[in-house]
């Protein structure tokens, strides 16, 4: 359509609505004057509306029947529609107030389905990307077969690492009647779904989706596929027909894996494959000695291509063949053979390291990364220098690896687990970086490595000691010094230093390196670390700056009302909930949510019939409700009532998540209530294993049961670990803290003393 032609027809729309422009350049529709009586049809000085004076006058129609609210709302969303329309294809240049435009009018109008399709790209195109979500999600449940909307969400949630979310809508979309079974779209959702698959380890659903994309591309006539789109497809026929033929083997579709196999070997880069690809298939055929022979003519052309994987192989082989022990001599000799090979010197060495060759495994890592082999050979060198227990070469090796960039220091990351594991290593390494600094010989990467190290053992002083360190030394390619501040400013809060931590976010946004939404979120998270250091003021001050800046974010706006709560102003707690709720009235996650800190908002009030009664709610809406569930048995078992129906609702929850320590402890409560004491002891000790921050309540319930089982000395132990949780917290339940000592000087028992604080005489 043309821009003349879209601008009559919107025009023709907008005035069939009694709107005499659209509004181009404005974010506001003109309102309509109020009539007066002089202003009416009957009047004879009424002007009315000529586009030559020879016209007749058009008057404003009166109609017979007053529009009612919701046809009123509906003509609105049209005009604003149409402006938005306008705004997008004739001004270029006005994007954002086209975005405005559609907005207003899904408000105005949420269940218009061609709205959303005209506002989620232009939300995208803007970088909202929640909010893009959003709008998709709602135009999807109003048109559950929109295959673009569909694919869009698939996109998004995979770009945000939420695989299964994806597939969910890629497998949508692909039932939709909308798609042809035979047509290139059917094709092109396959190839997207089947790789998801294959990403999350679903094998046979992998294969069967790229078992009809190799069909396609075998034969492209039964699918519509024209030349050029044939040739999209095998863009690149080698990595193609590989990629296919891998997933078929995954499958167990063998002899297609092995036709696909075949075809990327009539490539001249493929052909040098095809040995070990034919291998692969005879092994899991059954036919290992076969596979030892085809794979042994990929060695004898000194392929490296498949890097490790080859030699990953030949030990699968040999294992089949019960010939284990001839791995490392085969290793060797190939070695010899082919000194320059960088897989194959890194994978011997990986073995001998595997049979404590340490000293042999040492030198190949050394002579390597010396002639310039790539630095994932850092981690390997590590792993031996970290059994040999040499601490300065340990923290030599891990600093240069970790200089070398992010592929460096992403083969680093599970060696650097595994030393965390070992705190005797760790604090010899922490001495030898403080030895290094004293020195000025303390290099970045080994100042951030020392750093995370000590966070891994929850030694904050130490971390932030390596972290100020690492701040006072330039900055590198690798490093820039906003990152460090970002590393810093997380670490200090997780490690609950929140003082340090609200200065270093500060820094961050005094900085000036940070986009629009990276303030906004810097502003978040300077807000979490005021409010657990009990700053309410300065963190509602904070958490404005964040809206302010990403108004769109409800988790700013849920967090907002959780502020209130944390200060038990409850009536603004309740005021903010409300308002969430207004403001995001399609957005489920939001709803739901505030619906479960409206009722714990209650509670915590002395409320308890209204908070009982919104969890009631949400149990009528969805009955399978976990939280809802367990929340609502726990508010029954604290009261002694309904118990055996809360047992129920509580095992119920679990059922979704047995590893909560939050409903494991709501069982052992209402099995205590019910007292059925010997049951409730293993939920409520499980519960206090799986809890990550010592909920100080899960201990306290547990000393109350092993009191009521007659295990008086493990019941005051129970009380002693919960009141030190309490002391740990930032705000801490008093009335909690009162009652357990009140129940420890009853028997006799006084708390813990606390360990004496650094510098401490």
């Amino acid at each position: 359509m043309s821009n003349l032609l879209r601008y009559r027809v919107g025009l023709v729309g907008l005035l069939a609505f009694g709107l005499t422009k659209p509004a181009l350049s404005q974010d506001e529709p003109q309102k309509p004057q109020a009539e007066s009586p002089s202003s009416t049809a009957e009047s004879p000085d009424v002007k009315g509306y000529q586009q030559q004076e020879s016209d007749d006058v058009a008057l404003p129609l009166k109609p017979l029947v007053p529009r009612s609210a919701a046809i009123t709302a509906r003509n609105e969303a049209l005009s604003w529609y149409m402006t938005g329309r306008l705004l997008d294809s004739t001004h270029r240049n006005e994007p954002r107030k086209a975005l405005n435009a559609f907005r207003k009018a899904v408000k105005l109008d949420p269940e218009a389905v061609e709205i959303y399709r005209e506002l989620v790209p232009l939300e995208l195109q803007h970088e909202n990307l929640e909010a893009a979500v959003r709008y998709a999600s709602k135009a999807v449940q109003l048109d559950p077969d929109d295959v673009e909307i569909l694919q869009l969400l698939a996109r998004q949630a995979a770009i945000s690492g939420q695989l299964p979310e994806a597939i969910k809508h890629l497998e949508q979309a692909i039932k939709s009647p909308r798609i042809l079974k035979t047509s290139p779209e059917y094709v092109g959702l396959n190839k997207s779904l089947g790789l998801l698959y294959a990403v999350t380890g679903q094998k046979e659903s992998a294969a069967d989706c790229y078992e009809i994309l190799f069909d396609a591309i075998k034969d492209p006539e039964k699918y519509g596929l024209d030349s050029r789109a044939k040739k999209s497809l095998l863009a690149d026929p080698t990595s193609t027909y590989e990629r296919i033929g891998q997933i078929l083997l995954d499958g167990d579709r063998l002899k297609p894996a092995l036709e696909a196999f075949e075809l990327a070997g009539t490539t001249r880069q493929g052909a040098g494959n095809l040995a070990y690809n034919r291998a692969r298939v005879l092994l899991l055929s059954d036919k290992p000695e076969e596979a030892l022979a085809e794979l042994q003519k990929y060695f004898d052309a000194q392929r490296t291509s498949k890097g490790r994987d080859a030699y990953r192989l030949l030990a699968e082989i040999l294992e089949k063949l019960n010939k284990s022990d001839e791995l490392i001599g085969r290793l060797e000799t190939l070695a010899e053979n082919d000194a320059q090979n960088v897989a194959l010197q890194y994978y011997l060495a990986e073995r001998l390291t595997d049979v404590n060759e340490l000293e042999r495994a040492r030198k190949i890592y050394d002579t390597m990364l010396q002639s310039g082999g790539d630095a994932s050979g850092y981690a390997g060198l590590a792993r031996v220098l970290r059994k040999m227990q040499k601490s300065d070469d340990l923290l030599d090796a891990l600093g240069r690896g970790m200089a070398r960039g992010e592929e460096a220091i992403a083969s680093l990351e599970s060696e650097v687990k595994a030393l965390a594991e070992d705190k005797a290593l760790v604090a010899m390494l922490i001495e030898s970086g403080r030895t290094r600094a004293k020195a000025g010989e303390l290099k970045l990467d080994e100042a951030i490595l020392l750093a995370k190290l000590a966070a891994a053992l929850k030694e904050a002083d130490a971390s932030e000691e390596f972290f100020q360190l690492a701040l006072s030394l330039p900055p590198s390619p690798n490093r820039p010094k906003i990152a460090t501040q970002i590393e810093f400013a997380d670490t200090m809060a997780r490690l609950r230093k929140y003082r340090v931590a609200a200065e270093a976010y500060h820094e961050i946004l005094e900085s000036g390196q940070l986009t629009e939404k990276g303030r906004a979120w810097t502003y978040f998270s300077l807000t979490q670390v005021l409010t657990r250091d009990n700053q309410i003021d300065k963190a509602l001050e904070a958490i404005t700056k964040a809206i302010q800046l990403d108004d769109d974010n409800y988790e700013f706006r849920l967090f907002e009302s959780g502020i209130y709560t944390h200060a038990r102003r409850w009536d603004e707690a309740l005021l903010k909930l409300e308002q969430v709720m207004t403001d995001f009235p399609d957005v489920p996650e939001v709803i739901t949510r505030a619906q479960f800190s409206l009722s714990n908002v209650y509670v915590q009030k002395g409320e308890m019939r209204k908070g009982e009664e919104i969890l009631e709610k949400v149990l009528e809406m969805d009955p399978e409700s976990s939280q809802a569930n367990n929340d609502l048995g726990y508010l029954w078992a604290e009261q002694g009532k309904n118990l055996e129906r809360a047992e129920k609702m509580i095992r119920k929850a679990l059922q979704a998540e047995p590893e909560n320590p939050a409903y494991l402890d709501s069982l052992g409560w209402v099995l205590f209530k019910l007292d059925r004491i010997e049951e409730a002891i293993p939920p409520l000790e499980q519960a206090t294993q799986n809890s990550f921050g010592g909920d100080a309540t899960l201990w306290d319930h547990l000393g109350d049961v092993l009191l009521k089982a007659m295990q008086t000395e493990k019941a005051i132990e129970a009380w002693q670990t919960a009141l030190e949780h309490s002391e740990e917290e930032n705000s801490p339940d008093v009335e909690l803290m009162e009652r357990i000592r009140e129940k420890l000087k009853q028997h006799g028992a006084q708390s813990r003393p606390k360990p004496a604080e650094k510098g401490s005489p």
